[in-house]
């Protein structure tokens, strides 16, 4: 039964009630998660009008994700949106005076959509309007929580299972578009290690981005390959042998150079062509996905080991408070050459000297 009304019940936490009186309470995550609200539309008669039941003082609640959806395509077809371009359309929705970077998120929205920014909104057919809202959803940060309460569904189960999630993962990662918004927010969340934003030593920042992205609640972005894999095997992954991957899998780069052995590189299985040879999602190459050999083939690292969700681990295990406060002193091991890209910052986030 869908449900009627939604009240901000507790700290980061949201309660939803049907016609019969069940509750479902939905606890930590994004607060756009917890709204089924992936556009953060703000409470008020449009919210209300598009299907909200509530709000949380700022932004509306919708009863479930598809109805927040498509309250995002409706409020860019409404006649405040439809006559803008793009980036007209981005500078009214997430302004710069509302501490957005405005121009990351347009370069991030019309790389998802595939247009230019000068595309007028009322233009875009209903596939780039759904892009669009995706893009929208990844953007504004969807992070799944924890769900509980008498109305939690067989339906609502069957949707937090392993394979749901890792078949998000997957189409995430095989979605160029999606790939895009991704390392785009994981460029500008390197700021925190470099000062300024770098795709250089992001692959577990970009995976970190891409499991929060597919749902997995992971609270915090990880910094560091090595670090990345042990929390990953500390929450259910498993050690799979190199040969055996698969789509969804996690692949862990090894360099044995004696000044910075360790794990340097960590990406997301897209497609097995064979044993040997992938598709893969992560930091590197301007686009993605793209192809990759677990046997380090066009010098790159060879691969160690991959890793596997495992269902026999529950998914709650990713939620603990042990996760993601990594010491950056750890955070040392040289990642692979990422694209062309000539790093400016040392690991410590001092400038390197020109010349």
């Amino acid at each position: 039964m869908a449900f009627v009304v939604a009240w901000v019940s507790g700290k980061r936490q949201v309660a939803y009630r049907d016609q019969s009186g069940a509750e479902l309470t939905k606890k930590d995550g994004s607060r756009s998660w917890r709204n089924n609200n992936p556009g953060n539309i703000a409470r008020g008669s449009f919210s209300e009008v598009h299907g909200s039941i509530g709000d949380d003082g700022k932004f509306g609640i919708f009863p479930e994700e598809e109805t927040g959806s498509a309250a995002v395509v409706a409020l860019f077809t409404s006649n405040s949106y439809k006559n803008l371009s793009i980036r007209d359309a981005f500078y009214r929705y997430a302004p710069p005076a509302d501490n957005n970077d405005t121009e990351t998120y347009i370069a991030a929205v019309t790389a998802a959509v595939g247009v230019p920014s000068s595309k007028i909104v009322g233009t875009l057919s209903s596939a780039e309007l759904n892009k669009l809202a995706g893009a929208i959803k990844v953007h504004e940060g969807w992070i799944v929580g924890t769900q509980s309460g008498s109305a939690l569904s067989p339906r609502a189960i069957k949707s937090a299972t392993i394979g749901d999630l890792v078949e998000k993962l997957i189409n995430l990662g095989s979605d160029a578009g999606s790939c895009q918004v991704i390392r785009e927010k994981a460029r500008q969340a390197m700021v925190r290690i470099y000062g300024k934003p770098t795709l250089h030593n992001a692959c577990a920042c970009t995976l970190s981005l891409f499991l929060q992205s597919a749902g997995y609640p992971l609270a915090k972005i990880v910094y560091g390959a090595g670090a990345l894999a042990q929390y990953l095997r500390q929450h259910g992954w498993q050690k799979v042998e190199v040969g055996n991957q698969q789509p969804g899998d996690v692949g862990v780069c090894r360099d044995d150079d004696k000044t910075t052995a360790g794990a340097d590189h960590i990406f997301l299985v897209v497609k097995r062509v064979d044993a040997d040879q992938m598709l893969i999602a992560d930091n590197q190459e301007s686009f993605s996905p793209h192809p990759r050999f677990a046997s380090g083939k066009g010098h790159k690292t060879p691969v160690d080991y991959f890793l596997r969700y495992s269902a026999t681990s529950p998914l709650s295990g990713f939620v603990s408070d042990d996760s993601t406060e990594i010491d950056f002193d750890t955070v040392v091991t040289l990642d692979e050459d990422t694209d062309d890209l000539v790093p400016k910052f040392d690991e410590q986030g001092e400038p390197l000297a020109k010349g």
